[in-house]
């Protein structure tokens, strides 16, 4: 017998507990077809040593985007510059200095509480751009900065403009817009910029999974497409296969539409159809390198801008946040993206969200069952002890970013104060609970390497030297590394294909210069990635 591969030199934590270790791994056809003494006598078109790496299962993250994240790598990057506002001032006036008269100037990575709370002054940016429109938007994607120019195009400007629901205009004490717009309102002056070309899809996406590859990614969770203000292109899907005909797509991608597209289809009545997409497209279609997940919902904002719904005010302040639509609305859509065979990612930050989130997935798997790929609540950030058995009870996973430790942890503590702060990002009470968890990172909203993020779920540890939430919730590394391969590949409704390595599952692993349980705690995201193997192939291979 002849298969197509045999990597050696290796030690493979399998995470399968039929098989935990392995020195040797077969390959044929993209799938594992044997380890260690299951090979003797059979011969391979290639062998390939990995030098004693430690081997991990390909790592997953569930819970990014990818073609937001290739953008960014080609725009005005002002992520916590040393010098504070001066220096995005002048990242700013350097990318003027080379932006035609009137086209657009698109920046990234701004979040306040790297400037000490502050906002960029709207007259310095009207003076740097002139009459180039400017959109930057916050880290964590929920905000954005534009110029006067941009809102004028916007018409915000306009006598009797009216915010959109879900969003708003923020304004000084005098009235006037401040450049600050939070939420749905972005797409006024985003619906300017898009749709971006199917070239720039390709081109964004070829540049964030050479990214990925170089982390050891091999599978990502692309949340939200192709509508409302976190899609790019309402034909994002071609983009994505354009990439994959052209090999510029080196991770396997689930997609996640984003709610606003959908709208009720005339099928039969017989059907039972609620709102969907065009030509019944529903959670499941697809294959191994793409495929089509949950429908993404928002039901509030973000902890960082404090839009996020809470019980409660913020700390020290007169407001608790808001959802993105009327509570009753948000639920009737849900229930009715349930029944025409999508399943849910419900995006839920503050603890009135999750209350509301918890109540609508449960009330839609009453009625029409459990699907193959589960129902989530991504981000989950505020989640009450009495939620936790019916989460697990009902399946319902949940996607909590460890890596927003570091760049936002501080920002968090601070806007739920010492009362509710152990309700942040929990993690492992989820894991003792029950509660099917997934790693994810929301890159580019933080840092997507996956060591990283593995590391900051067994450290919390904060940019000021605190931790995230409670200390309590901190993991063991092994449970970290779970989230972002067994656990993941649950959540992604792919456990028979993917998250361990095992015969018959796909060839995609992680080799490591040492395994993360070896180095101390804080050093976990310094591991080298020799290599990344997708389907027996290298997308990634240091010399």
């Amino acid at each position: 017998m002849r298969i197509d591969a045999i990597f050696t030199d290796l030690d493979a934590y399998t995470l399968d507990p039929t098989r935990p270790r392995a020195q040797k791994i077969g390959v044929w056809g993209n799938r594992i077809i044997g380890f260690d003494e299951e090979l003797d006598g059979i011969d391979a078109d290639r062998v390939e040593s990995l030098g004693g790496a430690t081997v991990l299962p390909g790592f997953n993250d569930v819970h990014c985007h990818t073609t937001w994240f290739g953008l960014t790598l080609a725009s005005v990057d002002v992520t916590a510059l040393p010098g504070g506002l001066p220096d995005v001032y002048a990242a700013l006036g350097k990318a003027a200095a080379t932006t035609p008269s009137g086209e657009w100037i698109e920046a990234t990575g701004y979040a306040h509480r790297d400037y000490d709370g502050q906002y960029p002054d709207l007259g310095r940016l009207d003076e740097i751009t002139g009459d180039r429109p400017l959109f930057m938007r916050q880290t964590s994607g929920h905000a954005a900065i534009a110029n006067t120019e941009a809102m004028r195009r916007a018409g915000i400007l306009d006598p009797g403009f009216e915010e959109p629901v879900g969003g708003k205009v923020v304004r000084d004490a005098a009235g006037h817009p401040t450049g600050l717009i939070e939420e749905t309102a972005q797409t006024l002056v985003q619906d300017l910029i898009r749709p971006y070309s199917l070239d720039t899809v390709v081109d964004a996406l070829d540049l964030a999974t050479a990214y990925y590859a170089k982390e050891g990614i091999t599978s990502f969770g692309e949340c939200g497409i192709a509508y409302g203000w976190i899609g790019h292109s309402p034909i994002e899907i071609s983009g994505y296969l354009r990439a994959r005909e052209e090999g510029k797509l080196r991770a396997r991608a689930q997609l996640m539409p984003q709610a606003d597209g959908l709208h009720p289809i005339a099928a039969n009545s017989a059907d039972g159809f609620g709102i969907g997409l065009d030509a019944g497209l529903r959670t499941g279609l697809g294959d191994d390198l793409i495929s089509i997940g949950p429908v993404k919902f928002f039901m509030d904002g973000a902890l960082s801008g404090e839009t996020a719904a809470l019980r409660e005010n913020y700390a020290g302040k007169d407001h608790p946040g808001y959802l993105q639509d009327d509570a009753e609305v948000l639920r009737q859509q849900i229930l009715d993206t349930y029944a025409s065979g999508w399943s849910l990612a419900v995006h839920a930050i503050g603890d009135a969200a999750v209350d509301a989130a918890v109540a609508n997935i449960v009330e839609a798997q009453q009625r029409y069952g459990r699907r193959a790929v589960p129902n989530r609540i991504e981000h989950a950030a505020l989640v009450h002890d009495e939620h936790l058995a019916t989460l697990a009870e009902h399946g319902i996973v949940v996607t909590p970013q460890g890596a927003f430790a570091d760049g936002i942890g501080d920002g968090m503590n601070a806007s739920l104060g010492p009362d509710r702060r152990h309700l942040i990002y929990r993690a492992k009470s989820f894991v003792d609970a029950g509660v099917p968890m997934a790693g994810s990172s929301d890159r580019p909203c933080a840092d997507g390497n996956v060591l990283r993020g593995i590391e900051a779920f067994v450290t919390r540890r904060t940019r000021g030297g605190d931790v995230m939430g409670s200390a309590a919730e901190a993991l063991s590394v092994d449970e970290a590394i779970a989230a972002y391969t067994v656990e993941a590949a649950k959540a992604s409704g792919q456990g028979a294909d993917k998250g361990t390595l095992s015969r018959g599952k796909l060839a995609d692993f992680v080799a490591l210069e040492t395994h993360p349980a070896i180095v101390a705690a804080g050093e976990i995201a310094q591991i080298p990635v020799r290599a990344t193997i997708l389907g027996g192939n290298y997308t990634h291979q240091t010399p």
